[in-house]
């Protein structure tokens, strides 16, 4: 999933425990797997590709340095949206910083997913594996990006309403 989907999801787990800042970056940072293992359409990051042994490297050429910057750009974007529309969305005046916490906290997969791939540190290695290899979807829907992106927010508005319906009923 996007970064700003992540972190929308995040900020929602965590309004579940507005008192309990542990608890809402737990739920942040679990939340991130859920997602991952729904199957999904990314969008592509240049750096990056699949070499002929079908594993991730960064891109080693003369637009290295122009692909890396446009991919940071890129996914600065999406999660600096995604941590505003969960400000906007989730914002709590008696607990403010708890949406930022599970936001922030539902990211940190995919930062540490890419530190292992510029720095390859075999610790960094076995989250990976885990991350990638092991929890996320390996089905990819055939979508073009946009529709890709929509989908993803309306897979999250659903879980959402799901999320907050039983909340609701439990009350």
């Amino acid at each position: 999933m996007i970064l700003s989907v992540h972190a929308v999801f995040g900020a929602a787990v965590a309004s579940l425990v507005p008192s309990h800042p542990v608890a809402a970056f737990g739920l942040g940072f679990v939340s991130h797997f859920a997602l991952d293992f729904i199957p999904h359409k990314d969008y592509k990051l240049k750096s990056i590709e699949t070499g002929d042994d079908k594993k991730i490297h960064l891109v080693d050429s003369i637009y290295k340095k122009f692909r890396i910057m446009r991919d940071i750009s890129l996914v600065s974007f999406d999660a600096f949206l995604g941590i505003l529309v969960s400000f906007l969305l989730f914002f709590n005046s008696i607990h403010p910083w708890v949406f930022l916490i599970g936001s922030i906290s539902s990211l940190i997969p995919d930062f540490l997913t890419f530190i292992y791939l510029l720095i390859k540190h075999k610790p960094l290695g076995l989250f990976y594996h885990f991350h990638v290899n092991l929890i996320h979807s390996k089905f990819i829907l055939k979508l073009n990006q946009l529709t890709g992106v929509l989908v993803q927010f309306c897979t999250v508005g659903v879980l959402i309403a799901i999320m907050f319906s039983i909340r609701y009923l439990l009350i």
